[in-house]
């Protein structure tokens, strides 16, 4: 059994206990001197054992990797080569034809063909079946697999052979892969209010965004107000969040992160201009609200820009930052904590909603009833948002009192709507933040 240990000045492998090799150890703070003593330490097991000489690079760097993020916060983490590979083409975008596959039995059947992509310029249609990719059967392969073979460098051609139900014999085409960012952002009108839904953060997202809600706010005139889905939102790109937040925001803080490295402690401001100036905007979060998600919803809260509802959210409120590696993988290591513009720390916390909709159903049946109230003094108790004015930290009773689900039922949407349309009992739901949260 091989092992290695650490003593005061050096650093000991050994076999069975007993020591074969031992190396001086480097400074505390000698990054390279570490990476380097790695390095040999791991030359120095491949001598001594036939079974680490015969291992893979990878099976030998992941435990690495994995033990050197071990126990440090529960979001630092490493990522090996192909789930690096995954997560930067989600956040960065990759070199493909532009579908959405799915596996179902043994076959590859195509679910969504983006527009103006290089599947929809070739014919590739709904529901066609994948049966090769460049001359290689498709069958019995896993999705992932499917999809390696789909994406690759941009510029180049690959070969789709597919079996469509109306035509007998199977067809090829050739496709030309094209830089594919998934889209994140999802826009529908109704009657005069736009309901956004946000899957996720990445590098196009502020950019479609912005452009799905100028095109749509074109089309119907007049935007009476802003349905701003988050849930199942587990975020993504810090600097998109904040570009998303400063779409609806002209002035004060959307979040500022703290860290023990100097560099670590930021703080970001809104910028003039808004691209829907003064239209009210309901924030719907959910258990699985996180992140990214977290830093647009509760700088739109603590901004007076909009009121929350929905249940509690996830609460991760720490930065990650991505070290790639020599060998393709990932580190990802939390860097700093979010702050709200109201102080409040967001890890562990999340947002707790100025309207809670996770409730069993005959009080979500009363809740809509009185949403429905649109004259009058409003009817709903806005506890939450006083204990915000009040004291901007966290109080764990109110998250108790609206406990985060991973539910996204149809009521959620339709609370939000009820309240953009009930003008008092909005006004109430912004109005009682306190009035220099944001200019902190």
């Amino acid at each position: 059994r091989l092992t290695v240990w650490r003593t005061p000045g050096s650093v000991v492998l050994a076999i069975d206990g007993d020591a074969i090799v031992e190396r001086p150890a480097p400074a505390p703070d000698n990054l390279y001197g570490w990476a380097e003593m790695g390095a040999q330490i791991v030359g120095d097991a491949r001598v001594v054992s036939s079974q680490i000489a015969t291992t893979s690079q990878d099976g030998i760097f992941n435990p690495i990797f994995e033990g050197l993020v071990e126990g440090l916060d529960r979001y630092s983490r490493y990522l090996p080569p192909d789930d690096a590979v995954n997560s930067r083409a989600s956040r960065e975008g990759f070199g493909g034809i532009g579908i959405q596959i799915d596996k179902v039995d043994t076959e590859i059947v195509i679910r969504k063909v983006y527009a103006n992509r290089p599947a929809t310029l070739a014919g590739l249609m709904k529901n066609d079946r994948i049966t090769h990719v460049d001359g290689h059967p498709m069958r019995g392969l896993s999705l992932g697999d499917v999809v390696k073979r789909l994406r690759g460098r941009v510029g180049d051609t690959v070969t789709v052979t597919i079996q469509r139900s109306d035509i007998v014999n199977p067809f090829a085409r050739d496709i030309i892969r094209d830089y594919i960012v998934a889209s994140t952002v999802d826009v529908k009108i109704h009657g005069n209010i736009l309901e956004v839904r946000l899957s996720g953060f990445n590098t196009g997202t502020v950019g479609t965004l912005r452009r799905a809600i100028v095109k749509s706010a074109r089309e119907i005139g007049k935007v009476d107000g802003v349905v701003f889905d988050l849930r199942g939102n587990p975020g993504g790109l810090l600097d998109q969040a904040i570009s998303v937040s400063d779409l609806f925001l002209t002035r004060g803080r959307i979040i500022s992160t703290k860290g023990r490295h100097p560099e670590s402690n930021q703080t970001f401001d809104a910028s003039p201009g808004e691209v829907l100036p003064g239209v009210p905007i309901v924030v719907v979060v959910n258990g699985r609200s996180a992140s990214a998600a977290e830093i647009v919803a509760v700088a739109l809260r603590d901004s007076g820009r909009a009121a929350i509802v929905g249940s509690s959210s996830f609460g991760k409120g720490t930065v990650q930052t991505i070290i790639r590696l020599p060998n393709h993988g990932e580190l990802n290591i939390t860097w700093a904590r979010l702050y709200a513009p109201s102080g409040q720390t967001l890890d562990r916390q999340g947002l707790v909603p100025a309207i809670c909709t996770n409730r069993p159903a005959k009080a979500l049946e009363t809740l809509i009833s009185s949403l429905k109230q649109t004259s009058g003094k409003p009817t709903i108790d806005l506890a939450g948002l006083r204990l915000q004015a009040q004291l901007p930290h966290f109080s764990s009773a109110r998250r108790v009192a609206c406990t985060p689900t991973d539910a996204e039922g149809d009521q959620d949407i339709v609370a939000a709507r009820l309240l953009l349309q009930n003008k008092a009992l909005y006004a109430s739901s912004v109005a009682q933040i306190a009035p220099n949260v944001a200019e902190r």
